[in-house]
C-alpha cells in the first residue's frame, strides 16, 4: 500500500517523469520496436487502401480475358464510384490493418530484438556485427513475421477480390474476423497458410534489400549518427 500510495503522489508531483520512467522499464524497452514498427505500419495501411484495392482489382479483372480493351486504375476507381460504392475502396481495411498490426510488428520487432541481441555478443567479443549475422537477423525476422501474418495477408485477399464474383458465390465478408472464420470452418484452419512460402521468401528478400541498402547507405555517409 505505501508502495502504490507513493508512486501516486510521485505521479502527482511530476507525471512526466513518472512516464518517462514507465517508457524506460525493461518490458517497455523490449516492447516499443513492436509497437512503433506496427503502428508506422497501420498508419500507411490506412492512406493507401484505396490504391491497393485497386490493385488488386486490376489484378482480377482481365483473368481468363485474352482479348478487349484493359481496364485502367482511373476505370476502376470510376466504376467504384459510379457504383456508389466510394467505401468499397476500403474494403478490406480491417484485414490490412490486422496485417501490419501482425507482420510489420513481428519484422521490426523481431529485427530490432535480433539485432540488440547481437550487439551484446559482440561487445562482449570485442568484434563487430558481421554483414553475414545482418544477413541472417533481416532474413529471420522477415521470415517468421511472414508466417505468422499469412492468414491476415490471405484474408485481405480474399475480401478484396470477393467484389468481383458472381453475387451467388459471394461470400459477403463483413469484418477480418469473419472472413478467417469463414475460411477455416470451409476449408480447414490449415488454408489460412495458403501461399505461405512465396509470401516467406517474399519478406526475405524484401528485408535483405532494405538490410543492404541501409549498409549501403551508412557506408557512404548518407546516414548520420
Amino acid at each position: 500500500m505505501e508502495a502504490t500510495k507513493a508512486f501516486a503522489d510521485s505521479a502527482k508531483a511530476d507525471p512526466i517523469a513518472v512516464k518517462n520512467d514507465f517508457l524506460h522499464t525493461p518490458f517497455m524497452r523490449a516492447a516499443l520496436p513492436f509497437i512503433n514498427g506496427g503502428a508506422a505500419g497501420m498508419v500507411a495501411t490506412t492512406v493507401i487502401q484505396p490504391i491497393d484495392m485497386i490493385k488488386v482489382r486490376l489484378q482480377l479483372a482481365g483473368e481468363g480475358v485474352k482479348t478487349g480493351p484493359k481496364p485502367s486504375p482511373l476505370s476502376v476507381t470510376r466504376e467504384i464510384i459510379a457504383a456508389g460504392k466510394v467505401m468499397d475502396l476500403y474494403t478490406g481495411l480491417s484485414a490490412g490493418l490486422l496485417r501490419q498490426a501482425v507482420y510489420t510488428t513481428a519484422r521490426l520487432g523481431f529485427f530490432d530484438t535480433f539485432m540488440k541481441k547481437l550487439t551484446v555478443r559482440a561487445k562482449e567479443k570485442g568484434t563487430q556485427i558481421g554483414f553475414a549475422e545482418r544477413a541472417a537477423a533481416g532474413l529471420s525476422a522477415g521470415g517468421l513475421a511472414a508466417m505468422i501474418g499469412n492468414p491476415a495477408d490471405l484474408a485481405l485477399i480474399r475480401m478484396q477480390s470477393d467484389g468481383l464474383k458472381p453475387l451467388a458465390e459471394r461470400k459477403n465478408y463483413t469484418s477480418v474476423i469473419h472472413a478467417l472464420q469463414s475460411i477455416a470452418k470451409s476449408e480447414g484452419v490449415g488454408a489460412l497458410w495458403a501461399g505461405a512460402a512465396p509470401t516467406v521468401v517474399r519478406a526475405m528478400a524484401l528485408n535483405f534489400g532494405q538490410m543492404v541498402t541501409l549498409i549501403v547507405a551508412d557506408y557512404l555517409g548518407f546516414i548520420t549518427k
